[in-house]
């Protein structure tokens, strides 16, 4: 019996299942990818490719960090 890692729900497995093959929990309805078949080890899918945006927002964050290294060398010298 194996139970969906995220609601802890028992799900059905079918016979044939391989590694890297998906499945779907019907309680919560996260798709469910099995890594390892003996033992039985699933992981949540996320698919990103719905925001294809999202790569060049995190590029926009990076580049408003502004790192004030004048200020932990000033720290450093105290101690």
């Amino acid at each position: 019996m194996a139970r969906c890692p995220e609601c802890n729900s028992k799900l059905t497995i079918p016979p044939d299942l391989e590694r890297w093959d998906r499945i779907f929990c019907e309680a919560c309805g996260i798709e469910l990818e099995v890594v390892d078949v003996n033992p039985l080890e699933l992981e949540a899918v996320f698919d990103f490719e719905d925001d294809d945006n999202a790569l060049d927002e995190l590029e926009e964050d990076e580049d408003d960090l502004e790192w004030e290294e004048e200020e932990d060398e000033d720290e450093e010298e105290e101690w």
